[in-house]
């Protein structure tokens, strides 16, 4: 299962089968409606060495909580070459975690979480 947050950047990196096309889709089902459309794709880059495609994905009118079937699929190969689920999550922050000691010397990021380290 792979997440997808809502109003942030999504970017997913898939180990594929080699192929000699770099035509790239998505194809979503919306596992309460069963209704079938594509995502969006950008930022494609297929590397044929290593035989992986990255790329940033928007789902457009997705909403939290929303369940979807997903499957990569490529011009070059019949079927898809990839077969998982999209689970939709609100936007996160990334909040690190502040550590103190007796120097405050160990800080990571400025947040409301403390954690006092006890020499």
């Amino acid at each position: 299962m792979l997440a997808y947050y809502i109003s942030q950047s999504n970017q997913y990196t898939f180990r594929t089968q080699p192929t000699g096309s770099t035509i790239f889709s998505m194809a979503l089902q919306d596992m309460t409606t069963q209704y079938n459309f594509s995502a969006s794709i950008s930022g494609l880059t297929y590397e044929p060495y290593e035989s992986y495609v990255s790329f940033s994905m928007d789902i457009s009118g997705a909403i939290v909580g929303g369940e979807y079937r997903a499957s990569l699929l490529n011009t070059g190969v019949t079927g898809s070459i990839w077969n998982g689920s999209i689970q939709v999550y609100a936007s996160q922050s990334i909040d690190k975690a502040v550590y103190e000691n007796k120097n405050t010397q160990y800080i990571s990021n400025v947040s409301e979480n403390h954690y006092i380290i006890m020499d």
